[in-house]
């Protein structure tokens, strides 16, 4: 073997061997720079050697390359680094609603249609049901709409 073939064959182990180190080792890009260099370096080494053998090379890694980035991508969840920077999904019960379907509170601010109300000590906006309601008028919650319960003035 002649010496550009194995300076080819160098390049580019030790380019794949520092991208894999980039994958699993916090070197903020630096490892993987010179991985990228080292695979370049690699490439120029065989067009120097034969243009066909550069251009083979080449295109091999251009097909490689999208597959090896997804298989990459799947393992680095699964390395110490990985596992300490993705977050854990947990999943945790709703939040009780501050109020419910028939509950009776006080209207603390005129309501056209939005306003607020008072539940058990809890102030919150509110939709009218019907028209306006003045501020300090008894509501009771007839729906609870996507954002907002919706009230209606109770007659005394």
């Amino acid at each position: 073997m002649s010496n550009a073939v194995i300076l080819a064959l160098v390049l580019m182990a030790v380019g794949i061997i520092t991208l894999a180190a980039e994958l699993l080792l916090p070197s903020f890009g630096v490892l993987g720079v010179v991985g990228i260099l080292c695979v370049l370096g690699s490439i120029a080494t065989c067009f120097w050697i034969n243009q066909y053998l550069g251009v083979a090379l080449l295109v091999g890694l251009a097909i490689a390359s999208p597959f090896i980035f997804s298989w990459a991508m799947r393992l680095w969840p699964r390395t110490l680094f990985g596992r300490r920077m993705i977050l854990l999904h947990s999943e945790s019960a709703p939040a009780k609603p501050l109020y419910s379907l028939g509950q009776i509170g006080t209207a603390m601010t005129q309501m056209r249609p939005t306003g607020e109300c008072e539940f058990d000590n809890t102030r919150l906006e509110a939709i009218s049901e019907l028209g306006i309601i003045p501020a300090g008028s008894k509501v009771k919650i007839v729906s609870l709409g996507d954002s907002m319960p919706v009230v209606r003035k109770v007659e005394a």
